[in-house]
């Protein structure tokens, strides 16, 4: 019914059948006079389909080859051969599986806290960035396949009991993502209880009085290397599909309008990312295609220009965490991310170097101008506590962007009084806990002037 109607909008015609080789299907394709075929997910297809279009077909295969054709769970087979990366691979369609000339091919690197999930997500967005670029290639004449070397293997997709078996041994042989708590769990089961009913109450009052707050959080990394400041690619992913089932997730512009509206009816969640690790890119991208989810970035723009490390991980001794580049952080855009400012260098904007100040703060609004081609509206403190934020960091920020940001905590009301600052909770990576914030159950609300 939504490919129907997806068709139906772009003026293309369509046809569902149980047999994509009988006659009615291959007189349908035929009748298009197509130049390429896509496969996608299909079972093997017989040369009177895939021969049918004048230049042939193409399909993804989300594995490398020729060393693992077949079928099976992404990443399956990598993982339990403790492989270092996945392919994505687009290749001509033969008939011998998987065996077609390379029309292009990536690689993801598999880390310590991937799992089957987080690697068939980020093969379906490098997927489907491969088949765009290969269709392009056609339609400009400037294919050039690759034909695959070696033998290769083939691998056929378990039985549901030996896959439970397989994806036991993984359980087993690798280290899963755990989430941290802040607190032992006999306090948060006594918040829980206490809680729940003072909740359950609250809610209804703001529901009927339309008075829900704007929760902003913010966090680092999403992504499946080990960090401090990071949550693993499916446990975020289970996180925003739970968000998005009990509350109303919207892009930060969003939510101001609604701040404005003096109206909120419905509990209200923002996502936000600071500092602009690289690693974030293809898990948000992802995650992002899998639920449509509104996300917004904050970013330093002279480490993003540079592509040098943030002093944070340097002093730690944690190497390796790369910036975003500039052309990352367009394709993000373009794909629906709000991009804000988080100064230049990651500056602590407690100080009262005017000088500096201004160079961080205003500077990287016109380093985002320059590279993203529009105005810069927001912008987060780094750090963020009170004492990052000087009077007259606070004053060039607020008359330089139309938001600014803080990260020491706080809700956000329409009814509330504000000179276009917003306040920000920190993530919890742990859902109970992440609850429990959401219902003012876990942090007391910060004073109202806490920030210069």
């Amino acid at each position: 019914e939504d490919l129907a109607t997806a068709c139906a909008a772009l003026d293309c015609r369509v046809l569902v059948t149980e047999d994509c080789h009988g006659p009615e299907a291959l007189e349908f394709v035929r009748s298009l006079g197509p130049d390429l075929g896509l496969v996608y997910g299909t079972r093997i297809l017989k040369r009177e389909l895939f021969g049918i279009p004048r230049l042939g077909s193409i399909n993804i295969h989300k594995r490398k080859v020729p060393d693992y054709r077949g079928g099976g769970p992404v990443g399956l087979w990598e993982l339990l051969d403790g492989a270092p990366e996945i392919g994505v691979t687009v290749h001509g369609v033969v008939e011998q599986v998987d065996a077609g000339a390379i029309i292009h091919a990536e690689t993801i690197p598999i880390h310590d806290h991937d799992t089957l999930t987080s690697l068939a997500l980020k093969a379906h967005v490098v997927g489907n960035d491969l088949l765009v670029r290969a269709v392009a290639d056609y339609a400009r004449g400037t294919v050039q396949p690759q034909v695959q070397e070696g033998q290769g293997r083939t691998f056929r997709s378990p039985a549901p009991p030996q896959l439970m078996r397989l994806e036991k041994e993984l359980a087993a042989r690798r280290p899963a993502f755990r989430a941290e708590r802040s607190r032992p769990i006999p306090k948060l089961l006594v918040r829980t209880v206490l809680g729940l009913p003072i909740a359950a109450i609250r809610n209804r009052i703001r529901r009927r009085r339309g008075q829900f707050p704007v929760t902003i959080l913010f966090h680092h990394i999403v992504g499946d290397r080990p960090h401090p400041f990071a949550i693993s690619t499916e446990h975020f992913l289970k996180h925003v599909e739970f968000l998005r089932r009990h509350y109303d997730v919207v892009s930060l512009a969003e939510a101001i309008d609604l701040l404005k509206t003096n109206r909120v009816t419905a509990p209200t969640v923002v996502l936000t990312i600071d500092d602009g690790y690289q690693d974030n890119f293809l898990p948000l991208r992802a995650i992002r295609e899998r639920v449509d989810v509104p996300i917004t970035l904050f970013v330093s723009t002279e480490h993003v220009g540079k592509g040098t490390e943030f002093a944070h991980d340097v002093a730690s001794g944690r190497h390796g965490f790369a910036p975003l580049t500039w052309a990352q952080l367009a394709q993000l855009r373009r794909e629906g991310v709000e991009i804000g400012s988080h100064t230049r260098t990651h500056f602590d904007c407690g100080s009262s170097d005017a000088v500096a100040l201004h160079g961080e703060i205003v500077g990287s609004s016109q380093d985002l101008e320059t590279e993203l081609g529009e105005p810069a509206t927001l912008f987060a403190f780094p750090f963020g506590l009170p004492a990052n934020i000087s009077p007259e960091a606070m004053r060039l920020a607020t008359s330089t962007y139309g938001w600014v940001l803080s990260a020491y905590g706080g809700s956000n009301f329409a009814s509330a009084p504000r000179a276009n600052h917003l306040r920000r909770w920190a993530y919890r990576n742990d859902l109970w806990e992440l609850e429990l914030l959401l219902q003012s159950l876990l942090e007391l609300e910060p004073r109202a002037d806490a920030a210069a």
